[in-house]
């Protein structure tokens, strides 16, 4: 068969994880279709012989629903729902478990043009992104302790820039906020010194381009998300009796074991100190 389709239409992180199974099967098929809503994460890719599309037609779609209920892979290779029905591994595994692949461990590859690699989103060097912006409504999934003021009036200290990034503005003291669209999100990461926020598309997009990155991370093991041996940087995560707790049910909607829905989780909660010393940490390592 010379066609091949894979679906994974929503949630950016994972949409962009999908990239080293897309890489894998372009090489085994004459032509592969992907089905997304974020086809600009896929700007200027490699492989000719893959066509992105944010809608199926009709027939597709039966077929898609089809193999859906028979749970096959003839035509479609759909990604849909699968590391979260399959959450005890890395995401990436998951997805080449699904798709009938070797296991192994890659980051996602992002391709930009020529003339996108020229240009600064920031209009300025030396400066440090921050994304602190959560849509997830788990507490375990947030950021607790910190004082942001603090830590970018540190930030500026040393001589950094700082940028916030995410659709809402946040009043934080010595940030400035650059409204951007999904491309020039991913350029703007592409040029900074380092990355600072939650686990999350941006976080994803600076590990992929190898940019240092402190990640928080609640109830979700980092190493379900990262490869360990090829990150740089650390992630930024608290103990609790229960770590990983994210990963026991299969539909990923578990409660707080210890505060609920409304408390703080241990595993979230932090402090100035713990993060400054992190980015001093991340700073002398990594020479920036």
């Amino acid at each position: 068969m010379n066609l091949k389709y894979i679906v994974r239409k929503r949630q950016l992180g994972d949409v962009l994880w999908a990239e080293p199974i897309i890489d894998e099967i372009a090489l085994k098929y004459k032509k592969v279709i992907v089905h997304t809503k974020y086809n600009e994460i896929f700007n200027n890719y490699k492989h000719k012989n893959v066509i992105f599309k944010k809608e199926l037609n009709i027939l597709e779609k039966i077929i898609c629903a089809l193999e859906n209920l028979f749970n096959t892979n003839i035509l479609f290779i759909s990604l849909e729902n699968t590391y979260e029905k399959d959450s005890k591994k890395h995401i990436l595994n998951a997805y080449q478990k699904k798709s009938a692949l070797e296991l192994s461990e890659k980051y996602p590859k992002i391709y930009f043009s020529d003339e996108e690699k020229k240009r600064n989103i920031a209009n300025f060097e030396n400066y440090v992104v921050i994304h602190l912006e959560s849509f997830s409504t788990r507490n375990y999934r947030k950021i607790y302790g910190v004082d942001w003021n603090q830590i970018t009036s540190y930030l500026t200290e040393k001589g950094y820039k700082v940028i916030l990034m995410g659709k809402n503005r946040y009043e934080i003291d010595n940030t400035i906020y650059i409204e951007t669209g999904l491309r020039e999100a991913m350029l703007l990461i592409n040029k900074a010194k380092f990355f600072i926020g939650i686990d999350s598309f941006p976080s994803h997009v600076a590990a992929s381009l190898e940019i240092p990155a402190l990640i928080f991370f609640g109830a979700i093991k980092p190493e379900y998300r990262h490869f360990i041996s090829k990150f740089k940087g650390e992630f930024l995560q608290q103990k609790c009796e229960f770590n990983g707790c994210y990963h026991t049910d299969k539909k990923n909607e578990v409660t707080c074991k210890l505060v609920g829905n409304e408390g703080i989780p241990k595993c979230a909660l932090h402090n100035n100190s713990y993060v400054i010393n992190n980015i001093e940490k991340l700073i002398t390592k990594y020479n920036l």
